[in-house]
């Protein structure tokens, strides 16, 4: 692996990639030992298989829709979380980065949704931390309306990425207010691509998880997969499902209109807006220097109030 030095923004720079792969700047794509979700368990015995970084895997669920600790080829590890089967090549030891703890047993998945799309690995998941595509992109009368307030959220480091907390009493999704009053609302990034949501109350929670597999060079799969205790909101699954592969289409559609081009744009980080794309890419270099020097990850996000309007 090579050394990278996270950014600070503001930054203007312009890197080169060899498409052949000969030369290639490691802030840009996927890291291959990092866990991704490429499945989901199926009923009673089945046998799989799914493609992750160009490669083909193949595998069996059992009756429990419990994977394997290996696929039939022996290349890969693959294990099951938050309802869905990840995989990471079985020689990258230890884990790093690890997976998040498994959810509460009491929480059934309640929505399902997942579209594929031609783009780049990292422009697809800037749009898990990017908060200023979101007015411009995902309008649902179900999700929020056309008045823009400024957004106070609190940063701070989690493992493996960071995590934001609302710092007022605003939030972009109508269907919060839904819950109770006392509810709280975190927002978990963490590498390599997982958008973990979790909103609890008195005797409620829910998680919202979205997640990106790199499927081949130009190609990944987006999946959202909210989970929640409420027993009656699995009444919703069809809706909200539906919903979900809208609001993940309408992030396709500004993906492949950027087909081909994220890795030879410059970073340009502006303002508080763009900080946790900036954090994105700080977390990837110190996880980079972690696996080339094989020590723990030092997690270079700091704590900070961002504000933008939205």
């Amino acid at each position: 692996m090579i050394s990278m030095a996270g950014p600070r923004p503001p930054v203007s720079e312009r890197r080169t990639m060899n498409v052949t792969g000969a030369i290639r700047d490691r802030r840009f794509g996927p890291p291959r030992a990092a866990w991704f979700p490429i499945d989901r368990p199926g009923r009673g015995r089945e046998r799989r298989s799914a493609e992750l970084h160009g490669q083909r895997i193949n595998f069996e669920v059992d009756s429990l829709g419990r994977p394997p600790d290996a696929d039939s080829t022996g290349a890969w590890r693959l294990t099951e979380r938050f309802g869905l089967v990840w995989a990471r090549p079985i020689e990258t030891e230890p884990d790093l980065p690890s997976l998040p703890p498994r959810p509460s047993s009491t929480l059934r998945c309640i929505a399902y949704s997942e579209v594929g799309a031609r783009a780049d690995y990292d422009q697809a998941v800037l749009g898990l931390v990017d908060p200023a595509h979101v007015p411009m992109i995902h309008q649902s009368w179900w999700r929020r309306s056309d008045r823009r307030r400024v957004k106070t959220k609190l940063y701070s480091p989690s493992p493996f990425g960071f995590t934001a907390r609302a710092a007022d009493a605003f939030s972009s999704t109508a269907v919060y207010d839904l819950v109770r009053e006392e509810r709280t609302v975190t927002i978990e990034f963490r590498l390599p691509s997982i958008r973990l949501e979790r909103v609890t109350a008195r005797g409620f929670e829910l998680i919202n998880l979205t997640t990106v597999t790199p499927v081949r060079e130009g190609a990944v799969v987006l999946r959202n997969l909210i989970l929640c205790s409420d027993p009656r909101a699995g009444l919703l699954r069809p809706v909200l499902s539906a919903a979900g592969r809208a609001f993940l289409r309408q992030d396709v559609a500004v993906l492949e209109r950027l087909d081909g081009r994220g890795p030879h744009l410059p970073l340009v980080f502006v303002g508080d807006p763009d900080r946790p794309s900036a954090f994105y890419f700080a977390a990837k270099a110190g996880l980079a220097r972690a696996e080339r020097d094989g020590v723990a990850f030092e997690n270079p996000v700091e704590p900070q109030t961002l504000k933008w309007r939205t």
